[in-house]
């Protein structure tokens, strides 16, 4: 008897719960300015004079924020992309998880400034602190072979350096040293991660 009697107080219990309707959870709306640590930043190039389809990670009063950006043409931009500084790498950089033969993440990275600048006056100011900050991307096997020091394999060669500091450039001056100085103009969606 007793068993039946609990079964049923649960049973009341777990429909009351369920019938509870209280007001419906808001969906938290991300900040027009998001000023944070960047802790991840990723790219996926064409080709590493290209760039395509990016994506970072910042962390803004611990909540954490990817902010996703894919090459686009001017009419369907919604932001432009400025890194303080086009020094990424350092000489204590080194690769530091495995990503598969295509792709490859450096840590730790230069200090460095990223901002994001929307149309609508939106904005996203990352910084990068080398202490938690790494930098990767998807840029084929056959190039990072060439990237790689025979004496040290993790350290990026004078190679891997300036091949990704011109790519950062292709930011903000889209045909690098030809005559054009356009932006590589982005479509941007920022979402809490």
């Amino acid at each position: 008897m007793q068993r039946y009697l609990v079964f049923l107080i649960l049973v009341i219990a777990f429909v009351s719960c369920s019938k509870e309707e209280g007001a419906p959870l808001q969906p938290v709306e991300v900040p027009a300015i998001i000023n944070g640590t960047v802790y991840e930043f990723n790219v996926t190039p064409f080709d590493i004079t290209t760039p395509d389809k990016a994506f970072l990670l910042i962390l803004m009063n611990n909540t954490m924020y990817r902010v996703v950006f894919n090459a686009t043409d001017s009419a369907a931009s919604n932001a432009v992309l400025r890194f303080a500084t086009d020094s990424v790498l350092t000489n204590e950089s080194r690769e530091f998880s495995n990503q598969g033969r295509n792709a490859i993440a450096y840590y730790p990275v230069n200090e460095n400034e990223i901002e994001i600048l929307f149309k609508d006056a939106r904005k996203v100011d990352g910084l990068f602190d080398p202490a938690v900050t790494n930098f990767g991307g998807t840029f084929g096997e056959q190039l990072i072979t060439q990237w790689r020091n025979p004496n040290d394999p993790a350290k990026p060669n004078k190679k891997a350096m300036d091949d990704i500091r011109n790519f950062v450039r292709r930011y903000a001056d889209k045909d690098g040293p030809g005559p054009d100085a356009k932006p590589t103009y982005l479509s941007v969606t920022v979402t809490m991660s």
